[in-house]
C-alpha cells in the first residue's frame, strides 16, 4: 500500500437495529482515526407478496417501507454529521441484501463495518443471515460489530499461514491508526502437544516470533500468548479473559461459486466471538508498511 490512505471509504450496512447503531458508533470512530469517509447503506427488502392485493394498499404499504428507509437513512446521517464524519447516504431495493451489500462493497470499498445479525434476528452472539453471507464472500475486510468497541486492544490470531500473515499486516497498520495495542495469539492444537508438548512449545514459538518480526517497524504495543487447545474456543476465550475489544483474523477465501463455508477458525470465531471480529480475506494483500 506504500504512503496511500489507509482506509478511505467505509460501507456501514444500516436498518435501524441496536447492532446497527453499535456498527455506526464503532465505524465513526474509526472513520475519525483514520479520515475514512463513510457510507451508510439501507436495503429495503422488495414487497413480495403471493396474492393481488387492493392497489391503495399496495400504495400504503410501499409508502411505509420508503418512509422506513428514509428514517433509518436519515438516523444514521445524523449520527455521523454529529460525530463530525463525512458521509453519503445510499438506499437500494433488491430481494437479497447481503448481494446488495457485496456488489456495493466491490467499488473501491476498503472496509465494512456491519452488526453481528439484523433487526429480526434474536440469538445474542450468533451471525445473521445477512451478515453471515457477507462475510464468507466480501473481497474487502468485513468488522463485524457485536458490541460498542473502540478498537483499542486487539487480538490477532496467527498460525504461520500466508492468510494469517496479511491478516497480521492489516492488523498493524490499524492498530498504528487507532492507537491500539496488539496481542498475538497462536493456539497450539491438543493432538501435537498430545504426541510431545515440547515440540509443540518450539513451534507456537517460532510462529510467534515471525509474527512479531512481520509488524515490529510499526512501533505499536505487542504482547504475545501461546495457547493449547482447539484453536476458536481459545482464542474466543482469551478475547474474554483480556477484555480484548477486536479479533482479528485472515481467512482463505471462497471463489465466487462456492459460496458455502469458510471451513476454518475464522467462521467458528464470528459466530462464537462476544466481542467483535474483523475478517480479512487473503484475496487481498497487506503490508505493513
Amino acid at each position: 500500500m506504500g504512503d496511500e490512505k489507509f482506509l478511505r471509504r467505509v460501507l456501514v450496512p444500516v436498518d435501524g437495529s441496536v447492532l446497527s447503531l453499535m456498527a455506526e458508533e464503532t465505524a465513526a470512530v474509526v472513520a475519525k482515526k483514520t479520515g475514512a469517509t463513510i457510507t451508510a447503506l439501507h436495503v429495503t427488502q422488495e414487497l413480495r407478496i403471493g396474492y393481488r392485493l387492493p392497489l391503495e394498499l399496495q400504495d400504503e404499504l410501499l409508502g411505509s417501507i420508503e418512509q422506513h428507509a428514509k428514517k433509518v437513512a436519515n438516523d444514521a446521517r445524523a449520527l455521523f454529521n454529529e460525530e463530525g464524519v463525512p458521509v453519503n447516504t445510499e438506499i437500494r431495493s433488491g430481494s437479497d441484501p447481503a448481494e446488495i451489500i457485496l456488489d456495493l462493497s466491490e467499488k473501491d470499498y476498503d472496509l465494512i463495518v456491519m452488526g453481528g445479525r439484523g433487526e429480526n434476528e434474536t440469538e445474542t452472539f450468533a451471525l445473521g443471515s445477512v451478515t453471515k453471507k457477507v462475510v464468507r464472500h466480501a473481497t474487502c475486510p468485513t468488522l463485524i460489530t457485536k458490541r460498542v468497541c473502540a478498537l483499542a486492544n486487539l487480538l490477532v490470531g496467527v498460525d504461520g499461514s500466508a492468510h494469517s500473515s496479511n491478516a497480521l499486516s492489516y492488523a498493524a497498520r490499524l492498530a498504528d491508526e487507532m492507537d491500539a495495542k496488539i496481542t498475538l495469539l497462536n493456539v497450539q492444537e491438543r493432538r501435537l502437544v498430545d504426541l510431545s508438548r515440547r515440540t509443540a512449545e518450539e513451534f507456537g514459538e517460532k510462529i510467534l516470533s515471525n509474527a512479531l518480526d512481520i509488524i515490529a517497524k510499526r512501533g505499536v504495543e505487542v504482547h504475545k500468548r501461546l495457547e493449547f487447545g482447539v484453536p476458536s474456543n481459545r482464542i474466543v476465550e482469551v478475547a474474554e479473559e483480556g477484555n480484548h475489544d477486536l479479533i482479528v483474523l485472515g481467512s482463505r477465501g471462497l471463489g465466487a461459486v462456492k459460496r458455502f463455508l469458510l471451513g476454518s477458525v475464522s467462521d467458528d470465531v464470528s459466530h462464537k466471538a462476544k466481542c467483535s471480529v474483523l475478517i480479512v480475506p487473503a484475496k487481498l494483500k497487506y503490508s505493513v508498511s
